[in-house]
């Protein structure tokens, strides 16, 4: 692995990320932005009701990770990239079995 590749177990809970971004933003009920800085090796996501669009008091949910093989990666990188995807999963309509 290159000194500037980021770890594959990081690469597919980013892309896990990324896809529960499209999902959720499309049900209707929160927007979900996900940015991705190569310079930084940092990724942003946003969580925000689609109903507060117009509130200026809103708060939306914020997360920010640092990378490896960035020096300011937290050993955790993993477990906070899987925490967000956690919570992103949390927003999903849940499917009632028949």
């Amino acid at each position: 692995m290159s000194q500037y590749q980021i770890p594959p177990a990081h690469r597919d809970t980013i892309a896990h990320i990324q896809a529960l971004a499209l999902t959720t933003s499309t049900q209707g009920s929160y927007w979900v932005g996900v940015d991705f800085s190569g310079v930084l090796l940092q990724l942003n996501v946003s969580i925000s009701r689609c109903t507060d669009l117009h509130n200026p008091a809103a708060v939306s949910k914020t997360y920010s990770v640092y990378l490896p093989p960035c020096p300011r990666a937290a050993p955790d990188s993993l477990e906070q990239l899987q925490a967000i995807a956690r919570d992103l999963e949390a927003l999903l309509p849940r499917v009632v079995a028949a």
